[in-house]
């Protein structure tokens, strides 16, 4: 979702990319990205408004400029937005509204530009039925609203993400890159990656500490080599070959279904409970019901 309007530095192919996503064509240098499910709710305030000198307990001596000022001119990205503290929200409803930010302890107001990048794994049309987001703030963000298909729908995304990661820790570490064995690629080609792109990186860069030589399926985690258990499927009725048979199935499956209350079976049927008491007697069914 994007809307105009512990702090890190992306690399400069993700800051371009969500300079475009933002519609700008504001410098990539002033991009600042925060991860509000990795700050403590005490912070996550500071971090995003600042604040000023003695504003609060372990408030700087000097004051601290937010990441709305610091991103001034630029694009911020808000990940993991789903995490934001409800009493967090109006706050940021109101920079959103006003383009302007207060600084935690500071009456007077700071106009900011920026043009806002958020993102979040949770539904949050969910989360504003629950209770736990913003109905006002939900459709304030979401100008431009962008579905991340997870890697397990993304075909062979997952091998060409797998060469990527491994250039890149090859070169960190100076090491030749890795190879991988056909059975291995089709392992991985598999794999449901309950963990995401973030689940690969993190293999690949596992491997190149534990593998030697070429990537073999005994070098692969547990996780990917266990294959996933596929329920039994229910044993399938027994034909019915006539009407009255129709008709005793359909009977015991609503006694089962309302666990023997008569009225609701009757109900259900959409009989009368003369005509359910009948039909128990035609087809022997005690009557030990409800």
């Amino acid at each position: 979702m994007c809307r105009r309007f512990s702090s890190k530095a992306r690399p400069a192919s993700a800051r371009n990319f969500f300079s475009r996503l933002a519609g700008s064509a504001r410098p990539a240098d002033r991009y600042i990205a925060v991860n509000c499910g990795g700050i403590t709710r005490e912070l996550i305030g500071s971090e995003l408004f600042g604040h000023v000198a003695g504003a609060f307990t372990g408030a700087t001596r000097e004051g601290k400029p937010g990441v709305f000022e610091l991103a001034n001119g630029g694009v911020l990205t808000l990940d993991e937005i789903g995490e934001l503290p409800l009493d967090i929200q109006p706050f940021l409803l109101r920079v959103l509204e006003d383009r302007a930010v207060q600084r935690i302890g500071e009456a007077r107001a700071r106009p900011v530009d920026v043009r806002l990048v958020v993102s979040t794994n949770r539904d949050l049309r969910a989360e504003v039925d629950a209770g736990r987001f913003r109905r006002d703030l939900y459709y304030r963000i979401g100008a431009v609203a962008l579905r991340v298909p997870p890697l397990r729908e993304r075909g062979d995304d997952a091998l060409m993400l797998l060469e990527y990661f491994n250039a890149v820790a090859s070169e960190r570490s100076g090491r030749d890159r890795l190879e991988f064995t056909p059975e291995v690629l089709d392992a991985l080609r598999s794999y449901r990656w309950p963990g995401n792109v973030r689940e690969l990186k993190n293999l690949v860069e596992r491997l190149h500490v534990l593998a030697s030589g070429p990537v073999r399926l005994i070098d692969l985690p547990p996780d990917i080599l266990q294959p996933v258990a596929v329920p039994e499927a229910p044993p399938a009725p027994a034909a019915v070959t006539r009407l009255e048979d129709a008709e005793l199935v359909t009977l015991k499956n609503a006694l089962e279904a309302e666990q023997g209350n008569l009225t609701r079976v009757a109900q259900r049927l959409g009989i009368s409970r003369p005509t359910l008491y009948r039909k128990l007697d035609h087809y022997d069914i005690r009557r030990t019901f409800r």
